[in-house]
């Protein structure tokens, strides 16, 4: 495995896997050590090992080792008592007051190791939903193949669906995938890649252009795919040339002029000429008289704090709403208002209506909200965007901060020195920027490195299926580690559903945007919506409702220590273990003998040994300086709470009270405190002690 590139994924391994522990004294001699451990040495648990450090490491040597020496997880190779060896991530932390006396050493997992690395060269080259090369990937090879002084040629196509659909990103990943299965009949040195959302790119070389009639069957199996049914719109565009030497996006734009119907008699003979505008122009004229009668206009999605649900802004979403009729669907109509001068008079209006959008709100809730408006590949520029956007929000003596523009990653794809120079235009001036549907495949994560951005948006693609697709849990954990290590915060799009709410907010993104939280709605319903619920942020959390939500569907499993669950500060471990164990044995007794087990003494007992941890590890946090400190504290104190009102209700009707299901529900609870624990403390460990601030 080569190092640099361990070295590289180590932030995302950091967030995805748990630590094989080990302590060890000032002579290098193990004194313990975690069941994770010994399952990388192929040992059973509880195994006793009796070795030194220095037989493990042979390459390094523990008894030089001095604090603060090693400060970050560094690649180094682990010698296993069977003589054979692996390579793993490492870190050292001095421990007790002297910092010779003892070390705790922490390892990462090698199988985790491989797998995330291979998830992060994937999506860097990858779009997920398909499976087919990303745009970045894909414009990276199509150059190559220009270098090659061959003939060729390229198709463009693009797909619709008729009507929204739920998973869009997801059904349009399938399509294309299925349409690149009809391109194999063209061998040669052939590419094939997802330019974007809908739109698929295939292009070859060959010395031997391939027959009228191939092109002809191509298009044939297209139209008679079963899977691609007539609610599929799929047009295409085709140019070949002969050894010339042309750039990739100059020949993508004019293949996008050129879009032909399957069903165009004219798509094999006659790709070069223009297809009649009749129709698009009679829907822009439509559009246009809708934006004057006031038929659009934006509906706002929140965007809730992961942390304490207050609404943090939201994101501002077109919506076409007839006098008369049913609400016209975005995805009908959208592409066409990035087109010629209507797309500019779009674009102003745009800029114009959430400045009064931004002065209303502030007028009926006391203070700016901040909102996020997406603007299209076309007009993001100097003089199209950033000069009308300070002329107006200094019109209405809105701070520029309160403005957020979001873009793809198409517009980063598109024109990238153009994009950088507008992105610095806007970052001087003050407006924050995001990118919007991360993920779904045009550019790569490195590619993010090179432009100022504030935040980073998750595509709902990876957040539908987090509950049931382990993969898709692993790359939202590297999407969001390696977003971190480049500074920007995280908005996790599409979240419905309270495990995904969870799960999202442990790896670290701190807004949620989907129906979990709020659906689009108008000004006025969003208004009414963020006093609501800042009228309810004490009475609820989001704890409060994963615990209500959760169904145990064992009632007697018991509950068992996992390696996830380490904090790697070994006495509030060791309390946690004890809890576990406390509330397994009260519910193995209730089951055995129900009489025998006094639950107002029961509950008593595990109050008492909750409220002692709970100092304890208050104090650890308060001592190591952990920014968490309070949030915890005050959930600390929703659960002795809670425990007091249930022993009232024991105390007041005992025979109604299924002591069983008290019992999981205080373990499930837990559980998800120390997932949450692990999950941030581990983070805050792995930092730097200047990081910390720790004196």
């Amino acid at each position: 495995m080569d190092e640099k590139l361990l070295q590289d994924a180590a932030p995302a391994i950091l967030e995805a896997s748990s630590e094989a522990i080990i302590t060890i004294d000032y002579d290098g001699n193990i004194k313990g050590c975690n069941n994770q451990f010994l399952f990388l040495l192929g040992l059973k648990e509880e195994h006793e090992l009796k070795c030194n450090i220095n037989d493990l490491f042979q390459e390094f040597d523990f008894t030089t080792f001095e604090a603060d020496a090693i400060d970050t997880f560094i690649p180094t190779k682990l010698t296993k008592l069977n003589g054979t060896s692996s390579l793993v991530l490492m870190k050292v932390i001095p421990i007790g007051l002297h910092t010779n006396s003892f070390k705790t050493i922490l390892i990462q997992d090698p199988e985790t190791i491989r797998r995330i690395i291979d998830h992060l060269d994937y999506i860097d080259s990858y779009d997920v939903g398909s499976g087919l090369l990303n745009r970045h990937k894909g414009t990276l090879e199509f150059d190559k193949l220009q270098t090659s002084n061959l003939s060729g040629g390229c198709f463009f196509i693009k797909t619709g669906l008729s009507q929204s659909i739920e998973n869009e990103e997801q059904k349009y990943g399938e399509i294309l995938k299925q349409v690149s299965t009809h391109f194999k009949p063209i061998a040669a040195q052939a590419l094939v890649y997802r330019y974007s959302t809908d739109e698929l790119v295939f292009t070859f070389t060959s010395d031997d252009l391939p027959s009228q009639e191939v092109f002809k069957s191509i298009i044939g199996g297209i139209s008679n795919d079963p899977y691609l049914t007539p609610d599929i719109d799929i047009s295409i565009a085709y140019k070949q040339w002969s050894g010339a030497k042309e750039g990739v996006d100059s020949i993508i734009s004019s293949l996008h002029r050129h879009l032909r119907k399957l069903d165009d008699p004219k798509l094999v003979n006659d790709f070069g000429k223009k297809t009649e505008p009749g129709k698009r122009h009679s829907y822009l004229q439509s559009l246009e008289k809708a934006l004057e009668d006031g038929e659009l206009d934006f509906f706002i999605q929140p965007q809730i704090s992961s942390e304490n649900r207050h609404v943090a802004g939201g994101e501002l979403l077109i919506r076409w709403i007839p006098p008369k009729g049913e609400m016209i669907q975005p995805s009908q109509f959208v592409d066409y208002l990035e087109h010629g001068e209507f797309g500019k008079t779009f674009l102003n209006w745009s800029i114009n209506r959430s400045a009064e959008i931004l002065v209303r709100l502030k007028e009926e809730l006391g203070d700016f909200v901040p909102i996020s408006l997406n603007v299209a590949s076309s007009y993001f520029s100097e003089e199209l965007l950033v000069q009308p956007l300070v002329k107006c929000m200094s019109n209405y003596d809105i701070p520029f901060e309160n403005l957020e523009i979001e873009i793809t990653e198409r517009v980063l794809a598109e024109n990238p020195k153009e994009v950088m120079r507008t992105l610095s235009h806007l970052r001087e001036k003050g407006f924050p920027a995001a990118i919007d549907d991360f993920g779904t495949g045009y550019s790569s994560l490195s590619y993010l490195r090179k432009f100022p951005l504030d935040r980073l948006k998750i595509d709902r693609v990876f957040v539908t299926n987090l509950a049931e697709n382990e993969e898709d849990r692993l790359i939202a954990v590297a999407i969001a580690s390696l977003a971190h290590v480049l500074g920007l915060e995280i908005v996790a799009e599409g979240v419905e559903t309270n495990t995904q709410g969870s799960f999202l907010k442990n790896i670290g993104c701190e807004y949620f945007q989907g129906y979990l939280t709020g659906k689009p709605m108008s000004v006025d319903d969003f208004i009414s919506f963020y006093r609501q619920n800042e009228k309810n942020l004490d009475e609820h959390s989001w704890s409060d409702e994963y615990i209500e939500d959760t169904k145990v569907n064992s009632k007697h499993r018991k509950v068992t220590w996992k390696k996830s669950f380490s904090t790697d500060v070994v006495s509030i471990d060791n309390e946690h273990r004890d809890l576990i164990d406390l509330l397994n044995k009260a519910a193995q007794t209730y089951q055995e003998d129900p009489e025998s087990l006094d639950l107002c003494e029961t509950f008593d007992l595990i109050g008492a040994e909750t409220l002692k941890h709970f100092d304890h590890e208050e104090n650890v946090m308060r001592n190591m300086g952990y920014p968490r400190y309070e949030m915890h504290k005050d959930k600390h104190k929703w659960l002795i709470a809670d425990l007091s009102k249930r022993k009232a209700e024991i105390l007041k009707n005992p025979d109604s009270t299924n002591f069983d299901e008290v019992l999981q529900y205080l373990k499930y609870w837990l559980l998800r405190h120390l997932i949450s624990e692990d999950t941030h403390i581990l983070r805050y460990l792995n930092k730097s002690n200047f990081e910390r601030r720790i004196p």
